[in-house]
């Protein structure tokens, strides 16, 4: 097991993202200690890669999030990984060359067409990345498949709310500008606030699972749960719906939920999967 620290020395990336991406239910830790500090195992350190892996290809942190709760086979996965970072390593070599080229006309030693001067920057780029991560194959996602959406927000407060879906929730085609960092700073700010919210939703649904999930007190509160999700990101009924199966099925997630009440977790699925019918119905 990692301290979030540890985590982010191994991945090369912040305490900060880390705290972040727990917050939007990117990348939870899977074991929070008593004192409140945060654990990560080689489970979590394998999603990390597979966000970092998408990161890296531009995906905005949204995109990310719609990928990891509505499912994808991770071993799919790395080979349109190897693909598009080929094709990215062939756009970088082009437009190196075209520097260079260019240096060479700036020497007296070159001279470029106009077409020569734009054809790196006219190559194509990957497009409906999305869809190439999902097997063509495959229906409904197989929640064993899903390396759960911890998405991380490993914060010095440490929170324990499963606040997950994009939980992702950025500019969706700018994934590593400014506008994170404010963003960040933004939730940082709403952390505790979020938390309380959360832990007040997970109490109250544990308190009233002596009556149907259907009954109106616990949909009031499954209302309330879809509202703070979409103060992260637009979490459509689907992932949520898809966050209720990650929820009884991923032990990461039902161990910590379980601690508001036992079988809680499963309790919750149930609710959530009432509330998006309802909302589909209306």
């Amino acid at each position: 097991m990692y301290k979030v620290q540890e985590v982010a020395k191994i991945a090369g990336v912040s305490v900060r993202t880390l705290h972040h991406y727990d917050s939007i239910g990117l990348l939870k830790p899977s074991n929070i200690g008593t004192n409140r500090y945060r654990y990560y195992n080689g489970q979590d350190l394998k999603l990390l890669q597979q966000i970092l892996f998408l990161k890296e290809l531009d995906f905005s942190l949204k995109k990310i999030q719609e990928l990891v709760a509505e499912g994808f086979d991770r071993e799919y996965a790395l080979a349109q990984h190897i693909e598009l970072l080929q094709q990215k390593k062939q756009r970088i070599e082009k437009l190196i060359q075209t520097a260079q080229l260019t240096q060479r006309e700036l020497q007296g030693s070159e001279n470029l067409t106009d077409q020569e001067r734009f054809s790196a920057f006219a190559s194509s780029k990957a497009e409906n990345l999305i869809q190439q991560y999902q097997k063509p194959d495959i229906g409904s996602p197989d929640v064993a498949q899903v390396e759960t959406p911890q998405i991380a927000s490993a914060y010095e407060s440490d929170s324990a709310v499963a606040v997950v879906p994009v939980d992702t929730v950025l500019h969706e085609e700018s994934p590593s500008t400014s506008s994170e960092s404010v963003q960040v700073a933004k939730e940082e700010e709403d952390l505790d606030e979020i938390n309380r919210e959360g832990d007040r939703i997970y109490n109250t649904v544990a308190s009233l699972m002596h009556l149907p999930p259907q009954t109106p007190a616990v949909q009031k509160e499954m209302k309330a749960y879809y509202t703070l999700l979409n103060r992260f990101y637009d979490c459509s009924p689907k992932m949520f719906r898809g966050l209720g199966d990650l929820y009884a099925s991923d032990s990461r997630f039902a161990s910590n939920i379980d601690q508001h009440g036992q079988g809680l977790a499963k309790y919750l699925k149930d609710a959530m999967y009432i509330y998006v019918e309802d909302l589909q119905d209306a």
